[in-house]
């Protein structure tokens, strides 16, 4: 599938700053109050995320949410 590719890619963007803010998945998924297997599934690029989880993220990690999704 096409998507897939997009999801992938988001997934990578995800666990780079996740790894970059030294956060394991358990605490990236505590301070973002959302499940750490659906967190699992983003990173995989097996979920489709909304913008509102997405924007949690992003707010985690301290930046944009465009800068999350750049080159997606």
């Amino acid at each position: 599938m096409k998507g897939n590719f997009f999801y992938n890619r988001l997934g990578s963007k995800v666990i780079y700053y996740r790894k970059k803010n030294c956060l394991s998945q358990e605490q990236l998924s505590l301070l973002a109050n959302i499940d750490r297997t659906y967190l699992a599934r983003i990173e995989e690029g097996k979920a489709n995320p909304s913008v509102k989880v997405l924007n949690k993220v992003s707010r985690i990690f301290k930046i944009k949410l465009s800068v999350l999704l750049e080159g997606v």
